[in-house]
């Protein structure tokens, strides 16, 4: 693990502010900002291989005087990342158009051949907290445009509260058949039963991570590689960076971690430190829709034989990818003890 984290404190304390992109790793190969014209703040954005092409979800505020107002949009990419459809907000208040969408941060994932999507949303007409919940919904597309189906907010699981805004759940495919991993630690994975908001609980496992940069949450997908499944993951910590000019505020992170391929899905090794690629945090600060945060959050996964290419939001206003060298990546996780 970088001493190089754990100086940040130090660091401030003598006027000498942590870069944190003094620490990039070299099998982060390349970062790019996608730009879609039609919504320049788009961020948030999860992209999955479909039909022949890239599928890209991303999540907008129309109205930056409304933050929690958000849609989700689709679009399709070339496998070069560039755009090659007009991009499409998906209409997911059908049933209750008078209460707006607050639609955040989906996940795309396919289980055999059927496309899903899971996202946050709050469908109460006065806003709680406790209102937030992950919904679910099959995307059927008509050979032109998606529409979302059998919409589903996940409200029925163990351990479910009113006091607890849901969000970040990790899906994937085991068996043909959809999974969600509600937490990192413990590692406790439901399984839907497409039928009244209810998951059941598969398995739940402990594995002591030491990860000094936040708590663990869910960032893209999780997909199969080499016999273990591996995600990205994302957390945060208030800390004074030049980023921040010295200021103690939320700065986000992104952690890649492997679980073993049937239950009881134990997590097997993760990263040691932050994946950190250029322009992560340094370029443009965008006035905050909520709080003053320096972020980069994880919410798609693509692979080849040789790459992971992740979809990245930053600062909640840019859309990125990054590509990612698999060895590289595969090397650096740790192993852990259970």
């Amino acid at each position: 693990m970088s001493l190089f984290f754990f100086l940040a404190p130090i660091f401030s304390l003598f006027g000498n502010l942590l870069d944190l992109e003094d620490n990039i790793q070299s099998f982060v190969l390349e970062t790019r900002r996608l730009e879609i014209p039609e919504y320049p703040d788009a961020f948030n954005p999860s992209i999955i291989r479909w039909k022949g092409h890239i599928l890209m979800s991303f999540r907008v505020i129309p109205d930056p005087q409304k933050t929690y107002d958000s849609q989700i949009g689709l679009i399709w990419l070339t496998d070069d990342f560039c755009q090659i459809s007009e991009p499409q907000i998906l209409n997911l208040r059908e049933s209750l158009p008078n209460i707006p969408s607050r639609a955040e941060d989906a996940r795309l994932i396919s289980v055999g051949d059927r496309l899903y999507m899971v996202y946050d949303d709050n469908q109460e007409e006065k806003l709680s907290r406790g209102g937030f919940r992950v919904y679910l919904a099959e995307l059927l597309h008509d050979g032109e445009k998606f529409y979302p189906a059998n919409i589903e907010c996940l409200s029925r699981f163990e351990g479910e509260s009113r006091a607890v805004r849901e969000k970040s759940w990790t899906p994937f495919n085991y068996m043909d058949e959809l999974y969600l991993a509600y937490t990192l630690s413990p590692h406790k994975i439901f399984k839907p039963l497409f039928k009244d908001g209810e998951c059941i609980t598969v398995c739940s496992t402990e594995t002591p991570i030491e990860w000094p940069w936040g708590e663990l949450r869910g960032g893209t997908p999780a997909l199969e590689i080499d016999g273990e499944y591996l995600a990205f993951f994302h957390s945060s910590t208030n800390m004074e960076t030049i980023h921040s000019q010295g200021k103690n505020i939320a700065h986000y992170f992104i952690g890649a971690h492997t679980f073993s391929s049937d239950p009881p899905f134990q997590i097997l090794r993760a990263s040691p430190e932050p994946i950190i690629g250029r322009g992560f945090y340094h370029g443009y600060t965008y006035k905050p829709y909520w709080k003053p945060i320096r972020a980069v959050f994880p919410c798609g996964l693509i692979a080849d034989d040789d790459h992971f290419w992740i979809a990245y939001g930053r600062q909640d206003h840019e859309i990125w990818i990054a590509k990612i060298d698999k060895k590289g990546l595969l090397d650096s996780l740790k192993t852990l003890q259970h």
